[in-house]
């Protein structure tokens, strides 16, 4: 016994020795303020679980030290300071020492803007928010930001549409398979304006404004933010699919010159080859301290020539009979990006105002001018579009447009009495000018007019004022953790105006065509808005919120917001969303939401109005016919049945799940339902005589359409993520990422015919925008990435693929499905001390979409020959692009 008795003695003895001969972890780090990099004296760094916390010294450097069992285990971090925002972190111990630094902030500018307005929560939130990181963007090696936005996200689509008027220049981008319209884009937290251009040609987002990504130089940008989910009870209108936020760069930072240079290697070119596709974008970007605040400044500039993947036009080109062997120069076809050339200039500053160093006033926002060239169909010297006498051979008519953008926002925030508050005005514009060059107008006869064979055709207009207040503050109000609280107002005055262009681009000059019939009257490819088409529109409408979160019960957060909003147009609406996330385990988390939302019809679509040339298949191939866009209110349109426009109203729900398998391993499943009554689109082209006869008494109008609340949809799908990264040594990591979108539309209902329209109810909504509806964007995407940093060396490989979609047409015989494609980018670099070189090439192996059918056929009403390819092809149709990059830091 005596024996038993000392070891057990023993073990009692020795066991605590051991165990308290243990080195304890111990946590340090400094705290400073994001503002100006300063440290922070007296910040309180907490560990609530074991009860654990430090003030930071002078320095503001802090130290815990954390028990030795600790190890392995997961504990949040929270640092606080009074009038700064609040972080958390989530620190996983392991024996020794580990550092932690952190940067408060006055504002929420550097926190994820959307999905919540609680902070702190970013990595835990109840609904998907996807970060592009300000590396991603860089190593990305696009410079259109939709471009660099498309390679990222696979919910985000882009296609490269081309013969599309307006639609060439600034293209139409969307999110989930929904329209253009239906994404709210913010600035640094704040609204962004729309484009004034309507999109009324056969692609993508077919009668949609949108947003012009584009117009943000991607040399601004420090990062993205894209909440996939619907949130107009949080944001307001435009956010059925989800809310997109642009986060320009700021604080002070080094002067960044960058140069990137490329072009188009591939044997589809053709015409120059030397310049096909060429690109030079230069760009500088600078953040300096005034003061206590700072100014951060980007400028850039991009020129792109154009593509052309044209194809021979095998028809008759001047005479009836003659093969298309006679001299017209081919490809006569220009199929393709446009010529453009940008310039772009972004500021974003911080001061602080006062004496008490707990508020700031900020200003941010910029300017952007893009001039394009791009093609319309070529006319062929025995059609009735042409004179003879004037282009003997034909001509290729062609569209400049003139598209300047300007935004800019001042307001004031910070902290009193525990509430963050913030107050500010935002002004933004777009015009669209329209010149058609290379053109003629028929009916002023077989003589070319004083000015030539080009036209100004007029300009669009489209403005926003928004004013903003919000105040926040957490509570502690007996739960789990404290309680969040959000509120706000908002006022919106929007304004739309169309200018008429010059006589000559819009007259019935009253000469017959060539075979002595009426010729079509304005400038061929785009005939310019006529004095009777002339609008100035305005709308204003308030808006309040009441957004609340916070942890109900440990591992449960919940979260309500509520949103009425007042237009002066169409009166008022309410909203409510819901959501909720539970931790089931350290490593796992299920989250979902339910949320109503609208979109409000833009003063666009209720006043678009404009009359055009457009190529129709009326059972003879393709047959140049005036089409004339009503607005809703208008007699013609109110002859056809047309009623005021109402705002489209969503249903939106969503579940996921949140893994985390490894601590370097992340994993996202998410599925969604968004259903959307009262969506507003653009008719089909009314062109039957009986048509005709209820509008002659306004005009006459070979055919007409207008903006209508038609249809109702279904949109289903699953988003997947997935992120690890791994080191290999003290040099080397990698990061492999992967996401995947699929989604389905579907048309579940329609509105009930206008008794004048009965028997047109085909074209009211056609096939054809039926398919292009549920089948004209890529049913699923994936996005594969490979980051390698060894040392100074970066090597980037990514892989996207492109799902199945459609081309479709009105006739059946005539649509065509196109397969799911695989594009490959590749780019290795160099860092240095002070410059990174770099070279790569996008679609690295050359990749096309399929070939249409009728590539070859003689006057098919969808390909005369010259057209390859599809215009509205996800990926685009300019093939593999090498390029070269330069960026040198002071």
């Amino acid at each position: 016994m005596k024996p038993r008795f000392l070891a057990v003695a023993a073990f009692l003895v020795v066991f605590p020795l051991a165990a308290s001969a243990q080195p304890p972890v111990v946590l340090t780090g400094v705290v400073t303020t994001r503002d100006d990099g300063l440290s922070l004296p007296g910040a309180t760094v907490t560990i609530a679980v074991l009860n654990l916390s430090a003030t930071t010294a002078a320095d503001g450097r802090y130290t815990l030290t954390l028990p030795p069992e600790a190890v392995g285990q997961s504990y949040e971090v929270k640092v606080t300071s009074a009038g700064l925002v609040p972080r958390t972190w989530t620190f996983r111990p392991e024996a020794g020492t580990a550092t932690q630094n952190f940067a408060l902030s006055l504002t929420f500018q550097e926190e994820i803007t959307v999905g919540s307005r609680a902070v702190g929560v970013e990595a835990e939130k109840a609904v998907p928010v996807d970060i592009l990181t300000a590396r991603q963007i860089e190593n990305a090696g696009f410079t259109e930001t939709m471009q660099v936005i498309q390679a990222l996200a696979p919910s985000f689509n882009f296609p490269r549409t081309t013969i599309a008027d307006g639609s060439a220049s600034v293209r139409p981008a969307t999110i989930r398979g929904l329209g253009p319209d239906q994404i709210l884009v913010l600035l640094n937290g704040k609204r962004r304006h729309n484009t004034a251009l309507v999109h009324v040609n056969g692609t993508v987002g077919r009668g949609s404004t949108g947003v012009d990504l584009n117009a943000i130089p991607v040399s601004a940008i420090e990062r993205v933010e894209i909440l996939r989910d619907g949130a107009a009870a949080q944001y307001g209108s435009d956010a059925i699919a989800g809310v997109m936020n642009i986060v320009l760069k700021s604080g002070k930072s080094p002067l960044t010159l960058s140069a990137k240079a490329g072009e188009a290697v591939t044997d589809q070119g053709v015409g120059d080859n030397v310049t096909d596709g060429r690109q030079v974008d230069t760009s500088a970007s600078y953040g300096w301290s005034v003061g206590s605040g700072w100014v951060s400044a980007s400028v850039e500039y991009r020129d792109r020539n154009r593509t052309n993947r044209a194809a021979p036009d095998l028809r008759d080109q001047v005479r009836a009979g003659d093969g298309g062997n006679n001299a017209v120069p081919q490809p006569n076809h220009w199929v393709g990006d446009p010529d453009a050339r940008d310039t772009m200039a972004f500021l974003n500053a911080q001061f602080p105002v006062g004496k008490s160093g707990t508020s700031f006033a900020y200003a941010f926002g910029g300017w952007s001018q893009r001039d394009a060239l791009a093609p319309g169909f070529f006319r062929r010297a025995l059609e009735a579009g042409t004179q003879p006498r004037i282009y003997p051979l034909g001509y290729l008519p062609k569209i400049e447009t003139d598209t300047s953008d300007a935004s800019g926002t001042v307001g004031v925030r910070g902290v009193r009495s525990d509430w963050f508050w913030d107050l500010s005005g935002t002004f933004g514009r777009n015009t669209m000018g329209f010149n058609i060059v290379d053109t003629l107008n028929v009916s002023l006869g077989p003589t070319i007019p004083p000015n030539g064979t080009e036209f100004f055709a007029g300009t669009l207009e489209a403005s926003q004022f928004v004013a903003n207040a919000d105040v926040s503050r957490q509570f502690e109000i007996g739960l789990s953790g404290p309680t969040n609280l959000a509120a706000g107002f908002e006022f919106r005055r929007e304004g739309y105006q169309i200018h008429a262009g010059e006589e000559g681009s819009f007259i019935d000059g009253g000469f017959p065509n060539q075979f002595g019939g009426p010729a079509i009257p304005g400038a061929q490819v785009f005939a310019g808005w006529r004095p009777s088409n002339e609008r100035d529109e305005s709308r204003h409408n308030v808006a309040a919120y009441v957004d609340v979160e916070g942890d109900v019960v440990p591992r449960v957060r919940l979260g309500l917001a509520g949103r009425v909003e007042d237009y002066s147009d169409f009166g008022s609406t309410a909203d409510g969303k819901v959501t909720a996330r539970f931790k089931i385990h350290d490593r796992a988390v299920i989250r979902g939401a339910a949320s109503t939302g609208f979109r409000a019809p833009s003063l666009g679509q209720s006043n678009f109005s404009a009359s055009s040339t457009n190529f129709l298949n009326l059972g003879q191939g393709l047959v140049p016919v005036e089409v004339a866009t009503f607005p809703v209110a208008s007699a013609p349109a109110r002859a056809l049945g047309a009623t005021d426009l109402k705002p489209e109203q969503s249903t939106h729900l969503s579940a996921g799940l949140v893994l985390t398998p490894l601590d370097n391993f992340d994993l996202t499943a998410d599925y969604y339902r968004i259903d959307i009554d009262d969506r507003i689109v653009l008719s089909g082209n009314f062109t039957d005589a009986r048509i005709r006869a209820l509008l002659a008494p306004f005009g006459a109008f070979g055919s007409a359409r207008f903006f209508t609340n038609a249809i109702d949809t279904r949109t289903t799908g699953w988003d997947l993520t997935g992120a690890y990264r791994m080191a290999f040594g003290d040099t080397s990591t990698l990061r492999l990422s992967a996401g995947y979108n699929r989604n389905k539309t579907a048309i579940v209902g329609k509105a009930p015919t206008p008794a004048e329209l009965v028997g047109f109810e085909s074209v009211l909504f056609d096939r054809e925008q039926t398919r292009r509806m549920e089948c004209g964007q890529p049913r699923d995407n994936i996005r594969l990435a490979a980051d390698w940093l060894r040392g100074r060396f970066n090597g980037v490989v990514r892989g996207s693929r492109y799902g199945e979609y459609c081309d479709p047409r009105n006739l059946a015989t005539l649509d065509q499905e196109f397969s799911a494609k695989w594009v490959a980018d590749l780019e290795l670099s160099f860092r240095a001390s002070h410059f990174t070189l770099g070279a790569g090439a996008q679609n690295l192996f050359d990749t096309y979409p399929e070939i249409l059918r009728f590539e070859n056929a003689r006057g098919t009403a969808t390909a005369p020959g010259a057209i390859r390819y599809s215009t509205v092809t996800p990926f685009g149709i300019n093939g593999r692009f090498v390029y070269g990059r330069i960026t040198y830091r002071f």
